[in-house]
C-alpha cells in the first residue's frame, strides 16, 4: 500500500509513484525539477525538457507544503498552461511558478507535462462528500476543453454529479472515474482523495491526486446508514406505483414544487421544524383549502414525505390537486399524465411547475397553453372543457364576494383577535402551545393556503396581461411597486415608530419561520437592526399605476370575451388585494407559530432542555402532552434523542432535487437552475452573507431561502438579494419587486455557491446576466 509514502509526497512525486500502476487512468510523462536545481543550472534543465517534449506544455506547481494531510493549499500556487516549446516561454513559465511560492525552499518542485489536446471534459473529483465525509463520489466537470476551468473558478458552465459508493453510472467517463477511485482505494486505503482529471480520446487522464480534507464529525453507524439507504430505495419503488385514489400512472418527487419545502424549511431541516411544517401545512391543511377553492379533492393524501431527512413533495399528489374539480375523471387522468411526462422530459422546470407545466387558472395567454395541449394529443373538445373549467374556477374565486377568498381574509382577522385573547389568558404553557397551533391551523395556515393560491392566480393574471400586451412592462412594474406588503411597512415603521412599538408589531418574526434556534427580532434586535439606515432609494423608485381609457376598454372586452363577467377595476382590485393578503396572512400566522416556539423553549428549559436540543423534538410528541399525563421531561428526552440520532444519520445522505426514478438516488447530477431575476435594474457590488449584519449597506446579500423572516434585510439599504431557493412568486420575490431591489430568487445550489464565493458580482436583471469580474 502506497498510503504511508504517497500521502507525504509532493504532487509530482505522487504521480511518479503511480505511473504504470493504474489500470483505469493514464498518467502523463513528466519532467520534475527542484528549486535548487533551477538555481544551479536553469539552462541545462530547459534543454533537457525541450529534448523530452516538443509540443506545447503544462508547467505545474509542486511545492513541498502543497496537498498534505493536515492542510491543503489547492489552487494557491501558479500553474502555466499551453506553454510554447521554446526556451524563452518555458523559462518564463517555470520562473512564474516558483515565484508563486513566495519564498521557495531548495526542495520545492515544478514539473512539466505535455499539454493535452482535444479534451472532451476535465474537472475535479472527490472520493467523499467534503462537507460530511459521506460515501459519495463528487465529480465536477467542464466540457469546454479547458483543463483548469473548474480549479481556477473560471468555468462559466459546469456540472456536478453525486454517485453513491457501490453504484456505477451509465456514462463511460463517469464509470471510469468510479473504477479509478475503487482502484486507488487499493493503494491508499480509506484515505479520502481529491483528484484532477481529464477525459481525452476516450481515455481518463489523472492530472493530480491529493488528500481530501473532510469533516471528520460525520461518522454514522454503518449498518444504520445502509438500512436507511435501503429503506429509501424500497419506499421510492413502492410510492411510484399506481395509486387507486389518484390520477397519474406514476409519480415524481421534488424539493421545490408546490409548497416548496427547500425554500421554507431547508434541505435537511431539524425534526421540530419539519414536523411543524407537516402539522401546520402539508399533512391535511393544504389539500383541504385547495379543495375549497374548486380543485380536485385529494384530502388524506399527505403532500410531503421525508426521504433520508430531506422533505420531498409528492408531485403526482400536487398535480392532482391542481385539476379543477369539475373535470371528468378520464380527462383529469390524461392531464396529470401529460404534466408528469412534461416534467420528466424537462426536469429543469422542477422549481417552476406552477408556471411552466401546470395550468391551474385562467390567464390572458391561456390560448397558448391550450395550443400546446392540442399539439400533444388533446382534442379540441378536451381543450374547451379544460378552458371552461379553469375560467369558471377563476371567476368563482374573484367574483364571489361572500366566497372562500373573502372568508379567508376574515379568518386572518379572527386569528389576530384570538392570539391576543389566548396569550393574555391564564392557561399553562402546554395548553397555550396546543391552542396556538390549533388556531394557527384553523385561522392561519388554512386561510393562508387559500390566500397563497389567490395570490398565485393574481400574479398569473398580471403577468399574462403583460405577455399579451394589454399592459406594458412599465405598467407591470408600476403596479407591483404600488402593492403594499409587510416589507415596505417594516422599513417605514422602523424609521417612524419607537423601538418598543416597532418590536410589538414585528418582534415575532424570525429568519427560518419554523426553526426554534433562529432568534426572533425582539430577542436580538441589535443583530438585525444595528446597521439600520434610511432606505430612501427604495421608495424613490415608486411610480403611480394608471391605465388609459383605451387600455381599460381593451381589458374589459377581453374579460367579457373570456366569460369572466368582470371589469378591469374589479380585476386589478383583486390582484392587489390577493398579493397583499397573502403577505399579510403569513405575517399574522407566523406570530402564532413564533409564540408557540417561545413557549416550547420555556417548557424545555423548565425540564432541563435548551432550544438547541428542542430543535430535535417532534411536535406531535409535544402536543400529545396536552391530552395525556405523560412526563414532559421523559417525553422530550425520548423525542430529542430519536430526532438527534436520525438527523445526524441523514446529514450524510445526498439526494437529487427531483426524483423521477428510484435509481436516480444512486447517481445524479445537480441542476444548473435557471434563476428568477426580479426588477429590470442593474447593480454591482461586493457579496456577503446575511449573517454579516453589521456591514450589509450597499452589499449583494446571499440567503439560502426566500423566507419573509428576512424582512429585516430591507432596512439595511442592501444593493441586491440572491437566494438559493425560491420562485418568482415567492414572498421575497414580491417584496423585492415592490421595493425596487434587484434580486435573483432561486439561483439553485450550483450558481448560488459559485456566485457567493465570487466576492464581487455585476447583476443585470433586464438581460438576466451575472458577471463575476469587476
Amino acid at each position: 500500500m502506497l498510503k504511508e509514502v504517497a500521502m507525504t509526497s509532493s504532487k509530482a512525486d505522487m504521480l511518479a509513484l503511480l505511473a504504470g500502476k493504474l489500470q483505469y487512468a493514464t498518467i502523463l510523462p513528466q519532467y520534475t525539477l527542484t528549486y535548487a536545481q533551477w538555481q544551479q543550472d536553469a539552462t541545462a534543465l530547459i534543454m533537457a525538457i525541450l529534448q523530452q517534449f516538443t509540443q506545447p506544455m503544462a508547467v505545474r506547481s509542486s511545492a513541498k507544503n502543497e496537498d498534505q494531510l493536515q492542510s491543503s493549499t489547492a489552487g494557491k500556487y501558479c500553474s502555466v498552461l499551453d506553454v510554447a516549446a521554446s526556451e524563452a516561454a518555458l523559462t518564463d513559465a517555470i520562473t512564474s511558478v516558483f515565484a508563486s511560492y513566495n519564498a521557495p525552499s531548495s526542495e520545492d518542485q515544478v514539473f512539466v507535462q505535455p499539454m493535452l489536446q482535444q479534451v472532451a471534459c476535465a474537472g475535479v473529483a472527490f472520493s467523499h462528500d467534503a462537507s460530511t465525509g459521506a460515501p459519495y463520489y463528487v465529480i465536477s466537470a467542464d466540457f469546454t476543453g479547458s483543463t483548469d476551468s473548474i480549479t481556477s473558478g473560471a468555468a462559466a458552465t459546469f456540472q456536478t454529479w453525486y454517485i453513491r459508493h457501490g453504484s456505477l453510472p451509465s456514462e463511460a467517463w463517469l464509470n471510469q472515474l468510479v473504477l479509478l477511485f475503487t482502484e486507488l482505494k487499493q493503494h491508499f486505503g480509506e484515505q479520502p482523495l481529491d483528484i484532477e482529471f481529464a477525459y481525452c480520446k476516450q481515455k481518463l487522464i489523472l492530472l493530480q491526486l491529493r488528500p481530501l480534507l473532510v469533516n471528520a464529525l460525520y461518522q454514522p453507524d454503518a449498518a444504520q446508514y445502509q438500512l436507511e439507504l435501503d429503506c429509501i430505495d424500497k419506499k421510492l419503488r413502492r410510492l411510484t406505483q399506481r395509486h387507486p385514489y389518484l390520477m397519474g400512472s406514476h409519480t415524481c418527487f421534488g424539493v421545490m414544487p408546490d409548497w416548496n419545502p427547500a425554500e421554507i424549511i431547508g434541505i435537511k431541516p431539524k425534526p421540530l421544524a419539519l414536523s411543524l411544517y407537516k402539522e401546520l401545512v402539508t399533512d391535511t391543511v393544504w389539500s383541504t383549502q385547495r379543495c375549497n377553492y374548486g380543485y380536485r379533492d385529494v384530502r388524506d393524501h399527505a403532500l410531503m414525505l421525508v426521504l433520508g431527512g430531506t422533505p420531498f413533495i409528492d408531485i403526482r399528489v400536487s398535480f392532482n390537486s391542481f385539476i379543477p374539480a369539475t373535470l371528468e375523471t378520464a380527462l383529469a387522468e390524461k392531464l396529470v399524465n401529460y404534466y408528469l411526462a412534461k416534467l420528466r422530459h424537462s426536469p429543469q422546470l422542477h422549481d417552476k411547475v406552477e408556471f411552466n407545466i401546470v395550468i391551474s387558472c385562467f390567464s390572458f395567454d391561456l390560448s397558448s397553453s391550450l395550443l400546446e395541449l392540442a399539439e400533444n394529443g388533446f382534442s379540441v373538445e378536451e381543450c374547451q372543457q379544460i378552458k371552461q373549467a379553469l375560467t369558471d374556477l377563476t371567476r368563482n374565486i374573484i367574483a364571489d364576494h361572500n366566497g372562500v377568498f373573502t372568508q379567508d381574509i376574515q379568518s386572518i382577522t379572527t386569528l389576530e383577535q384570538r392570539q391576543s385573547q389566548l396569550m393574555q389568558s391564564d392557561l399553562n404553557k402546554l395548553d397555550k402551545i396546543y391552542w396556538l397551533l390549533q388556531d394557527c391551523k384553523r385561522y392561519g395556515t388554512l386561510p393562508f393556503a387559500g390566500l397563497a393560491r389567490a395570490g398565485f392566480i393574481a400574479m398569473q393574471l398580471l403577468g399574462s396581461l403583460r405577455t399579451t400586451g394589454l399592459i406594458t412592462e412599465q405598467h407591470y412594474q408600476a403596479f407591483l411597486h404600488d402593492v403594499s406588503t409587510v416589507s415596505s411597512a417594516l422599513v417605514t415603521d422602523k424609521q417612524r415608530l419607537p423601538d418598543n412599538t416597532f418590536m410589538e408589531k414585528y418582534g415575532h418574526l424570525r429568519p427560518g419561520t419554523y426553526e426554534i434556534t433562529s432568534p426572533r427580532y425582539d430577542e436580538q434586535p441589535e443583530k438585525y437592526f444595528a446597521g439600520f439606515t434610511a432606505v430612501e432609494h427604495h421608495t424613490a423608485t415608486k411610480s403611480a399605476f394608471s391605465l388609459s381609457l383605451a387600455q381599460l376598454n381593451a381589458i374589459n372586452q377581453t374579460l367579457h370575451d373570456a366569460g369572466l363577467n368582470l371589469d378591469a377595476v374589479t380585476l386589478f382590485n383583486f390582484i392587489k388585494q390577493a398579493i397583499e393578503a397573502r403577505e399579510y396572512s403569513k405575517f399574522v400566522f407566523s406570530r402564532s407559530l413564533s409564540d408557540a416556539l417561545v413557549l416550547i423553549e420555556h417548557l424545555g428549559v423548565q425540564v432541563g432542555f435548551d432550544r438547541e436540543q428542542l430543535a430535535y423534538a417532534d411536535i406531535k410528541d409535544i402536543l400529545r402532552l396536552h391530552s395525556t399525563t405523560h412526563s414532559a421531561a421523559a417525553t422530550l428526552q425520548s423525542s430529542i434523542r430519536l430526532g438527534q440520532d436520525y438527523h445526524r444519520l441523514c446529514l450524510g445522505i445526498k439526494l437529487p432535487a427531483l426524483i423521477c426514478q428510484a435509481t436516480e438516488v444512486q447517481s445524479f447530477a445537480l441542476f444548473a437552475d435557471e434563476p428568477n431575476f426580479i426588477t429590470l435594474k442593474s447593480v454591482s457590488g461586493h457579496c456577503c452573507d446575511a449573517s454579516n449584519t453589521a456591514n450589509l449597506n450597499g452589499k449583494i446579500v446571499f440567503i439560502e431561502a426566500a423566507d419573509p423572516g428576512y424582512d429585516w434585510l430591507f432596512s439595511h439599504n442592501i444593493a441586491a438579494l440572491v437566494t438559493q431557493f425560491g420562485g418568482c412568486n415567492s414572498h421575497m420575490a414580491i417584496r423585492a419587486q415592490e421595493l425596487g431591489i434587484p434580486a435573483i430568487i432561486g439561483a439553485g445550489e450550483l450558481l448560488f455557491k459559485r456566485w457567493q464565493k465570487a466576492g464581487w458580482l455585476s447583476i443585470d436583471c433586464a438581460c438576466k446576466k451575472v458577471d463575476m469580474n469587476k
